[in-house]
């Protein structure tokens, strides 16, 4: 473990997402390592919230099928190397050093040095190679920001690319308005897949998306008539009912928690009747046992029932307008305390809009993240002119740790406490000790 953090401390910690170059260099390192891609099928993930959660679900149900499944996701909470998994099984640290020991040479056979390639870029070849070696069936990857100029876009041919909703996020890289992260995002369709996206999909959005499917001369598919309703709900899961054109289920049992959830559980559905009108063995066992048994850190997390600690790691406005939405849904009887920790370059106005008509305390906090971390007493100031002489009262404290002391002095049996704004902070909960935040 000690090797593989030295390692990870000597890789280039730039990020490069705005950098049009990246792309093509990846591609050319890809061939060089005889397109590790070309040995799985692949689905792409982009979007602005629900890559997370229709990943999992999507790599449960692979599992539960029987296949060896991959999954490359970000950002992780607990580990680095969460980001990479096999059959929902971390990375190793001998696997990633060796893994990349098996890279440097091909980069050294190009000219390229060990510091030419960004940890993020790193950590998407070194899956690529490990899922390879693994001898994995599918690999679910996940775009890290944005599409055009992410590493993921590396890919060359991926079976299905799954756009999940697209709404306001990174707004300095890619773009001030929906229309112009959809066309960034979109620029991961390629010529030989199949485009699924949501029914309600934003319609800038979709027309987008519809227009570069176009341009490839791919499919774009979507679940019309779609009719999603939750029969059964509460913070430790749902079941739902189904309908589309597409398909046609009755009582699934998903082991995760919010109505933000339907939407992307519509995209999962979907994402699975394409693959089976493709001939892909996916049986109606595997759906309903991949759902049952899906996990997923960090989103509507319960860590602790008394009183009620809630973790979720919403950090744009409209995952924030979903979290207090789905609370209001799941809980509406309690008063709600909030643990507040966010990035300044996040839109964390829009985000106190959404949940301070709902708070009836807000304690700030500042995340571990000096570069980026907006200070707790900035958070407090802004909350406190919004909120005006009738909102919540505010506290400030300097970490998620006293934040959370406090709020658990303050909490009755009638208070839920909401710990949320950044996965920076969830990631330090879990550091704290708090248990949940776990695969």
């Amino acid at each position: 473990m000690e090797q593989y953090q030295a390692l990870l401390g000597q890789l280039n910690q730039a990020m490069l997402a705005n950098n049009h170059q990246r792309v093509p260099l990846l591609r050319r390192i890809m061939a060089h390592l005889g397109h590790p891609d070309n040995y799985f099928h692949v689905i792409h993930i982009a979007g602005t919230n629900g890559k997370g959660s229709t990943g999992a679900m999507l790599a449960s149900i692979l599992r539960a099928q029987g296949y060896q499944v991959g999954r490359f996701s970000s950002p992780a909470i607990n580990d680095d190397r969460e980001q990479l998994q096999l059959n929902g099984q971390w990375i190793s640290p001998a696997d990633f050093i060796d893994t990349y020991q098996e890279i440097v040479p091909v980069l050294t056979n190009m000219g390229l040095q060990v510091h030419d390639v960004s940890i993020f870029e790193w950590f998407f070849l070194i899956s690529m190679v490990w899922f390879r070696n693994q001898d994995v069936q599918w690999a679910v990857v996940e775009a890290g920001l944005g599409g055009l100029y992410d590493a993921t876009n590396a890919l060359a041919g991926p079976q299905l690319t799954v756009f999940t909703k697209i709404a306001l996020d990174h707004t300095r890289i890619l773009g001030p308005t929906i229309k112009a992260i959809a066309q960034n995002k979109s620029k991961i369709i390629k010529s030989h897949t199949t485009v699924v996206t949501l029914a309600d999909q934003h319609p800038d959005a979709l027309a987008v998306l519809k227009t570069e499917a176009l341009n490839q001369g791919v499919p774009l598919v979507t679940a019309e008539q779609l009719q999603m309703t939750m029969t059964e709900a509460s913070i430790d899961g749902m079941v739902v009912t189904a309908h589309s054109q597409l398909f046609d289920w009755s009582d699934l049992h998903v082991n995760l928690s919010g109505t933000y959830q339907l939407q992307n559980l519509s995209l999962v559905l979907t994402a699975v009747a394409v693959l089976v009108r493709q001939h892909v063995t996916i049986t109606q066992t595997a759906v309903r046992t991949g759902l049952q048994h899906v996990t997923l850190p960090g989103r509507l997390t319960v860590l602790q029932r008394s009183p009620l600690v809630i973790a979720d790691g919403a950090h744009n406005p409209d995952g924030m307008a979903a979290l207090v939405k789905s609370v209001q849904h799941l809980l509406p009887d309690r008063e709600l305390i909030y643990v507040v920790g966010v990035l300044r370059d996040k839109a964390y106005t829009q985000m106190l809009q959404s949940l301070l008509p709902t708070a009836k305390l807000v304690i700030t906090n500042t995340p571990a993240n000096p570069e980026r971390a907006m200070p707790a007493d900035e958070l407090a100031q802004v909350a406190t002119s919004l909120a005006g002489a009738h909102g919540p009262g505010i506290i400030v404290q300097p970490t998620i740790v006293a934040a959370l002391d406090l709020a658990q002095q303050r909490a009755t049996e009638h208070n839920v406490i909401i710990v949320t704004g950044s996965f920076y902070v969830m990631r330090e909960l879990q550091q704290a000790g708090w248990k949940g935040l776990s695969q």
